[in-house]
């Protein structure tokens, strides 16, 4: 029974299949009778413990390799991902690379060599490793290595950018020349493949040339030779660096149907972005930026069809030709020069859409959110109205202290993709700087419902709470927050700044400096930090945080404003309103730099200069009670007592208990 069991692939593709099909309980009593009946097969072995990771359980499938040993590649990355998913993050290095403490580990050519096709993965997990233990210029050799091998590892991009790393997509997102692919095996044996199983059954049985003949003939009856079931194409890139060549399957894009998802842009009505509960706080929100200009030319039009990516692709037509201008494919089946051919232009697509993609990524991680819009906009329609992209520009708009226009693209999220998760949170501080209470209950009472395992759904719920003002039982969501997902910085900046409200500004550090461990460039908690040195009046320290904060977000006028206000706290006023020059002509109609301003000649006694920067903030912010409230004290100053006594009213009129004198918020 063993040597029918090894001789005849039957029950391992019975596995893959139900793997492939989701039924997780059907491949692990299969897997578990294969090991059974042949204890010694690396495959086996491998099979079962896959089965128990998709099936959730990491614990079990770490137990099974390290009792059973880690005989093969497949099994040793496994088992590292294993361990990371435990945290134990030492382990898996040890697995991947050697222990730290042996004299010689593995270097990166010997990593390549010895995990060959799945090496690009390997590199990819390491940099996930050395980024957690604070090795980071280790993580991006990492990151940029595996990109080497497959520039279709876009995790490994977004690491790259999170790190700071301003390695240019174009670099990275190159396409090989054509006499560099090669066509994919029509059978591939390897136990990771993500086509074992896809076929029926019988067709592993037929020879390789039968079963190549039938995909051909198979693809060549579709519409386009990408949107069949035939075998994906597997592109190989020549390594310069060593003899050995990476294969990597490409699963077949289907990008030409436009149908798929509305042509629906985000609407242009001009948005502002919530400041914390007022127009002008003494400690906003350092996710201020500069405003955008609107796109004067409709989503989808006036562009140059040569910048649509998809068009690049070659999909969606059935005369395709070759670089060289061959006349369009006759043949019922297609040559092995045709085929490459295909491979080469959606190879080529895709990695001119990731480029595109990949710069404006790159823009936002680098906070230049003015370009990164502009970029995203640049995408093709059906790309740029899915979850994932207008997160990313609802976030831009976020950071450029231009709410309403966060918010409407997050409710675009909302419609076209109702189950997109990421990204949600700044949607529910975005609400929360709008005071949508009725809005963001909504939003926090569906996310919640769709999935109480995500950080995302009790931020929300933390945010609701706070708008409410019911700061305690917001922490307790926000401890939620962090206790589902320990890794999510910005539940701890969220947390650290309720507990600013409550005064608890021991528990607040603690929480910025845990957003910082998590995310060293996470620039809200070195601006958290900051502030409560501010409060502490320990204003040499706020100031130093600060500028860290500065370095990592440079476009942001609300952190050179805080500069500003702590050098005027320490006597160093032209320094002060020099910084807040800056940060003006960044962004001309920022409130809260010019508030300070106005205060900082208020208390230079250049009284007149300060009530001409008052009235042009009035006419910015109309209702904010500050500024009357501070035009008086000029006026005041200036003997024009009757002025005076009518701002103070006006003042009091707009906020008669004075609620408006709150400091700090969500970030």
């Amino acid at each position: 029974m063993a040597a029918m069991l090894l001789q005849e692939p039957v029950i391992q593709t019975a596995i893959w299949d139900a793997l492939n099909n989701y039924c997780y309980k059907d491949a692990t009593f299969l897997a578990e009778r294969l090991v059974a009946e042949v204890k010694t097969s690396d495959e086996a072995l491998f099979l079962l413990a896959t089965c128990y990771y998709r099936m959730g359980k990491s614990i079990q499938a770490y137990m099974l390799l390290q009792k059973r040993g880690c005989p093969t590649p497949q099994c040793k990355y496994l088992l590292a991902r294993c361990c990371v998913d435990l945290n134990k993050l030492s382990e898996a290095e040890e697995v991947l690379v050697g222990s730290i403490f042996q004299s010689k580990t593995k270097s990166c050519d010997e990593l390549e060599a010895e995990f060959s096709g799945i090496a690009c993965h390997v590199f990819s997990l390491l940099g996930h490793i050395y980024s957690k233990t604070e090795r980071q210029q280790k993580a991006i050799e990492c990151y940029k290595k595996s990109l080497k091998l497959n520039p279709l590892m876009w995790s490994s991009f977004e690491q790259l950018c999170e790190l700071g790393d301003k390695t240019e997509p174009c670099q990275v997102f190159k396409a090989p020349p054509h006499s560099q692919i090669t066509p994919v095996p029509q059978v591939v044996k390897h136990m990771c493949s993500p086509n074992w199983g896809r076929l029926d059954m019988m067709e592993f049985l037929k020879t390789p040339d039968t079963l190549q003949q039938h995909t051909l003939c198979e693809s060549k009856s579709q519409q386009t030779p990408f949107q069949g079931q035939g075998t994906p194409f597997t592109p190989s890139f020549a390594n310069q660096d060593s003899p050995s060549q990476l294969m990597f399957v490409t699963p077949s894009p289907a990008l030409t149907d436009s149908n798929t998802l509305e042509s629906r842009a985000p609407s242009k009505k001009p948005v502002t972005r919530r400041s914390q509960q007022t127009g002008i706080q003494n400690n906003p929100p350092v996710v201020r930026k500069r405003t955008v200009k609107e796109n004067k030319s409709p989503r989808g039009t006036g562009r140059n069809p040569k910048k649509n990516i998809v068009s690049g692709l070659g999909l969606g037509k059935t005369d395709l030709t070759s670089d060289t201008g061959t006349k369009p494919l006759q043949s019922d089946t297609p040559s092995q020069t045709q085929i490459l051919q295909i491979q080469h232009q959606s190879l080529c697509g895709m990695l001119n859409l990731l480029q595109s993609m990949g710069r404006a990524y790159q823009a936002l991680s680098q906070y230049d959110c003015r370009k990164a819009i502009e970029c995203f906009q640049d995408l093709p329609l059906h790309h740029y109205n899915t979850g994932y992209v207008l997160c990313k520009v609802g976030r831009a708009y976020f950071e450029l202290a231009q709410y309403q226009k966060a918010e409407r693209v997050f409710s675009e999220v909302r419609s076209l993709e109702p189950h997109h998760l990421d990204g949600l949170e700044i949607h529910s501080t975005t609400l929360w700087h709008l005071q949508k209470d009725v809005e963001l209950s909504t939003l926090a009472q569906e996310l919640s419902d769709m999935d109480k395992s995500a950080p995302q759904a009790w931020c929300a719920m933390g945010n609701c709470f706070s708008l409410q003002r019911e700061h305690d039982t917001a922490i307790k969501f926000f401890q939620r927050a962090i206790q589902v997902d320990p890794s999510f910085a910005y539940a701890y900046t969220l947390l650290g700044h309720e507990y600013v409200f409550t005064e608890e500004l021991d528990k607040a550090m603690s929480c910025f400096r845990n957003a910082i461990r998590v995310n060293p460039r996470h620039y809200n908690a070195w601006y958290g930090v900051g502030m409560i040195y501010f409060k502490q009046e320990k204003f040499t320290l706020a100031e130093v945080h600060y500028r860290k904060a500065l370095l990592i977000n440079p476009q942001s006028p609300a952190l050179l404003c805080h500069i500003g206000v702590v050098q005027h706290s320490q006597q160093k006023s032209e320094s002060a309103l020099v910084t807040l020059n800056k940060a003006i002509e960044t962004d001309p109609t920022n409130p809260l730099c010019k508030f300070h301003r106005a205060s900082i000649l208020f208390a230079s006694e250049r009284h007149k200069e300060a009530l001409q920067e008052l009235e042009e903030l009035k006419q910015i912010v109309p209702k904010e009670s500050l500024v009357y409230f501070l035009i008086g004290k000029v006026h005041k100053k200036l003997g024009n007592s009757d002025l005076a006594l009518m701002n103070f009213s006006w003042a009091m009129d707009l906020d008669p208990k004075g609620i408006n004198n709150h400091e700090t918020g969500p970030d």
